[in-house]
């Protein structure tokens, strides 16, 4: 079961505390403006890894070492979930290895290596990184991590919820970006649990639908495959029991395209100037297409990362500023 119960989200707060303090929440003015509705920004990629991973991966990598029978963990990423699991495997001083689809973003790869996990590149995207690394012997000695499926990292992800009620008094919606799941059903839990009436409401690119198109069926729906620039939410295999979570604690899905995603990257950047990936400005370019349905509401958006190529910056900079 993936959702946690309040115990293990306060559980995994202490754990992350260690290690991380709460990330900014910012309101910025014009952002308001550009979107209609009073926009408090949860700054997710304030974090040594630049991303909201490090929360789970922290909470997860303290659970196994107090269990004592693991001696070496792997895992598969896009980026930003395995340099989260780095660098909580070098605080706890455990091996790692990372297995990433060929193209990955060399920003996220430089992390992954700063932080000491051993790489492997593998296959043209995430799930298929994942199903060599599974049907690999070389990795049957090593305790294999799935991002999607860990109650550990679910609990890590709900502390978000936890700090969001802290920091705001009234709140209307929370919109957060979606890939395997496991951020929006922790975060999800945590808001359903202190107030029913806050809606919830996961946003997926529309070249990676796999969440959405399963969110709106009742059960996991899987994708030929996930062709967005948004690496962080390039997911083309739903896992059911996280499909189940966001059945329970989201409201409804939004999908945004490549070029809306590229156009909220630009308007984040000249409002903040801050370039967040793809994935990180997702709830930004959600709220954009349905900003007439929130106008004058109190939301909160969770910008996830902000690891990307200087290329891609580029590209933002040159044709969407």
């Amino acid at each position: 079961m993936l959702k946690p119960t309040p115990e293990q989200s306060v559980s995994a707060s202490n754990v992350i505390s260690k290690y991380l303090d709460p990330t900014p929440l910012e309101l910025n003015t014009e952002l308001c403006s550009r979107i209609g509705a009073e926009s408090y920004v949860k700054c997710e990629y304030m974090s040594p890894v630049r991303s909201f991973k490090a929360r789970g991966a922290l909470n997860l990598v303290h659970h196994l070492k107090q269990l004592k029978k693991v001696s070496h963990l792997s895992t598969a990423s896009t980026g930003n979930h395995g340099a989260a699991m780095s660098f909580a495997c070098r605080k706890y001083g455990l091996p790692l290895t990372v297995g990433v689809p060929v193209n990955a973003d060399k920003s996220k790869v430089a992390l992954i290596r700063k932080f000491g996990a051993k790489l492997e590149f593998l296959g043209r995207d995430l799930d298929e990184t994942k199903k060599i690394m599974l049907q690999n012997p070389a990795h049957s000695e090593t305790f294999f991590i799935e991002d999607g499926s860990s109650s550990e990292i679910v609990a890590g992800t709900s502390t978000i919820g936890l700090e969001i009620i802290e920091q705001i008094e009234k709140l209307d919606m929370v919109l957060v970006p979606v890939g395997n799941g496991a951020l929006v059903g922790g975060i999800g839990t945590v808001i359903k649990a202190t107030d029913p009436s806050i809606k919830v409401i996961g946003v997926q690119a529309e070249e990676a639908p796999c969440m959405a198109l399963s969110f709106k069926a009742g059960k996991p729906v899987n994708t030929e495959s996930c062709n967005t620039f948004a690496t962080g939410m390039a997911v083309r295999v739903a896992i059911p029991e996280a499909v189940s979570l966001i059945s329970e604690v989201v409201d409804d899905m939004v999908l945004v395209g490549e070029r809306e995603m590229k156009q909220a990257m630009g308007i984040y950047y000249v409002c903040t100037e801050r370039m967040l990936e793809g994935a990180g400005v997702a709830a930004f370019a959600g709220a954009l297409k349905i900003s007439k349905e929130i106008k004058g509401k109190t939301i909160c958006l969770i910008a996830t990362g902000a690891n990307l190529d200087q290329s891609l910056k580029q590209e933002v900079i040159d044709n969407f500023i």
